[in-house]
C-alpha cells in the first residue's frame, strides 16, 4: 500500500487562530513551575536533613569552649534589703521581681514587661539587693563574665553594647553585650545587657546549623522560627500542586491521553520511520493513547509536554481519514489537517486502521532495545 509523497506545511505550536491559552495548557505551566519551586526546596530539605543527621552535634552547638558561670556567695536574708523598700521600685512597676547574682553580688531583677519566651521583648531594671539602688552592668563587669565563661586561651575584645536585630541571634528582640575572642573559630560570647546571664556561644560551626536551620525551615524572613507566613504559604502551593496534578490526569483520562493497559487487547499498526520508506508492523495496545502505544513499543515522536497535548509536535500522517480533535485545530495549520496530519496524543491506537507516516515530524526515532 503506498502512500503519496507528504510535504508537511510547518506552522508555529499556537496558529493565527488560536486566540488565548487554554486551561488546560495553563494549568499544565502553573503545574510545571509550582512543581520545580516545591521540587527545589525539597532537595534543600534532602540536604539539611543530612546534615543534621551527619554532623557533630556538640560541635554545632558553639559551647564547645563555653564554661559555666557560677559566683554565688552565702547571704542571710536579713542582708538582703525588703522589695518593698527598694528606692526606686516605683519606676519599674514591677510584674515579677527575681534574685541573681553577678560575680558573687546579689542583685534584683525587676520585671515589668515580658514576653512568653525569654528571647522576646523584655522591660526590666536591676536593683542591687543590698542597698536598693538602680544598678547597670559596667564594660568592665561583662568583660569579668565573659572570661569565667571562656575556657580559651584566646584574647577577648572589649564588650560592645549591642541592638536587635543579630545575625547570630535572630530571635532575640533585647539588647546584648557582645565579647569576641580571637580563636580560630571566630567565637562570640553574647551576655543579657540587663542581668549578665551568658546566652549563648557562637562560633562558625554555629552559625553553619544556624544557616542549615533556615534553609530546612524556610526562615529567609530571619523570624527565628518556623511558625511563620513563608512556610504556611508553601503549605498551601504544595496542595495546589497536587490539585493541579489530580487536574492534568483527569483530564488525561478524559481526553483519552491517559488510560490503563489492558493485556490481550493489542493490535498491529504498520508505521514509517523518518529512516525507512517502508512500514514496520508495531504491536500496541489498541485502548492506549498512540503516542504512548508506539513510546511503548520504542517509536519515540518527539514531544515537549510528554503527550499532553499542549506542544504541537507529535505529528504523524495517516492513510485512513482521522477525526480532527478540538486540540489539533488549535496548534495544526488548516493546510496539515487537510492532508490528514493529526497528533498522536490525540488518538487512540484502536483509530489507526491503515498506515501511518511518522516521519512527517523529522525526528521520530526507534529505540535500539
Amino acid at each position: 500500500m503506498k502512500i503519496s509523497k507528504f510535504k508537511p506545511a510547518f506552522s508555529t505550536p499556537f496558529t493565527n487562530d488560536y486566540t488565548g491559552v487554554s486551561k488546560i495548557a495553563f494549568t499544565a505551566s502553573l503545574h510545571k513551575w509550582l512543581s520545580l519551586l516545591v521540587g527545589v526546596q525539597l532537595l534543600i530539605w534532602l540536604g539539611t536533613g543530612l546534615y543534621f543527621n551527619l554532623m557533630d552535634h556538640e560541635k554545632a552547638s558553639g559551647n564547645a569552649l563555653r564554661e559555666p558561670v557560677s559566683v554565688k556567695r552565702s547571704f542571710t536574708d536579713s542582708e538582703l534589703i525588703p522589695l518593698n523598700k527598694l528606692n526606686t521600685v516605683s519606676e519599674v512597676a514591677p510584674q515579677k521581681v527575681e534574685l541573681k547574682w553577678v560575680l558573687g553580688s546579689p542583685y534584683y531583677h525587676a520585671i515589668s514587661r515580658q514576653g512568653e519566651h525569654s528571647y522576646q521583648f523584655r522591660h526590666s531594671l536591676l536593683f542591687n539587693a543590698i542597698t536598693g539602688e538602680k544598678a547597670a552592668l559596667t564594660s568592665q563587669q561583662v568583660l569579668e563574665i565573659a572570661k569565667l565563661s571562656y575556657s580559651g586561651s584566646s584574647e577577648l575584645s572589649n564588650p560592645k553594647l549591642l541592638q536587635p536585630p543579630f545575625s547570630d541571634y535572630v530571635a532575640q528582640q533585647n539588647p546584648m553585650w557582645k565579647v569576641s575572642a580571637n580563636d580560630n573559630n571566630n567565637t562570640s560570647i553574647y551576655i543579657d545587657s540587663v542581668t549578665g546571664q551568658v546566652l549563648k556561644h557562637v562560633n562558625d560551626d554555629a552559625r553553619l546549623k544556624a544557616l542549615m536551620f533556615k534553609l530546612h525551615f524556610m526562615d529567609y524572613t530571619n523570624t527565628g522560627g518556623f511558625n511563620h507566613w513563608l512556610i504556611i504559604c508553601f503549605a498551601f502551593v504544595t496542595l495546589f500542586l497536587s490539585g493541579t496534578g489530580v487536574t492534568l490526569l483527569a483530564k488525561r483520562y478524559q481526553r483519552r491521553i491517559f488510560s490503563v493497559k489492558r493485556d490481550g487487547n493489542k493490535q498491529v499498526i504498520s508505521v514509517i520511520l523518518s529512516h525507512s520508506h517502508t512500514p514496520t508492523p508495531a504491536l500496541v495496545e489498541s485502548e492506549a493513547n498512540l503516542f504512548n502505544a508506539l513510546a511503548d513499543v520504542g517509536i519515540e515522536l518527539p514531544s515537549v509536554c510528554n503527550g499532553a497535548g499542549t506542544c504541537g509536535k507529535c505529528k504523524f500522517f495517516s492513510e485512513n481519514r482521522l477525526r480532527v480533535a478540538p486540540t489539533e485545530r488549535r496548534l495544526l495549520s488548516a493546510t496539515e489537517l487537510a492532508e490528514g496530519v493529526r497528533l498522536a496524543c490525540q488518538h487512540k491506537a484502536s483509530e489507526v486502521t491503515g498506515v501511518i507516516d511518522v516521519s512527517v515530524t523529522g525526528f521520530a526515532t526507534k529505540r535500539q532495545e
